[in-house]
């Protein structure tokens, strides 16, 4: 969120490889979780047909260079990357021998 909206949300200090260790304890995640999925909803309902023609430019750790895309393109990726964790997470639970939660998008709490 902060290549999209770097004056909302604060570049973590922390690669993806220490990002367990970005919260303590499991109520500080989901606190944190809670706040940023508020900056989240609130950045995609101001987002404008504007905005989204336009691009968006990063420096990419895992490309090891500078990349320009389309900013709609960099949106759309970034809900449906969601997807992908959810998946993750239905599938360890399942493995675990325990009840997934439901994931479905249009069986999400209205609000969540």
């Amino acid at each position: 969120m902060s290549r999209f909206a770097p004056e909302r949300v604060e570049r973590p200090d922390k690669g993806i490889a220490d990002s367990p260790g970005l919260c303590e304890a499991y109520a500080d995640w989901c606190a944190a979780r809670r706040s940023l999925d508020g900056e989240i909803a609130d950045w995609a309902a101001g987002l404008d047909e504007g905005e989204l023609a336009g691009t968006l430019g990063w420096y990419s750790g895992a490309l090891g260079r500078e990349v320009s895309k389309p900013l709609a393109l960099c949106v759309t990726h970034m809900f449906n990357h969601q997807t992908h964790h959810r998946g993750q997470v239905h599938a360890m639970l399942t493995k675990e021998g325990l009840k997934a939660p439901v994931s479905d998008l249009f069986a999400m709490p209205e609000g969540a």
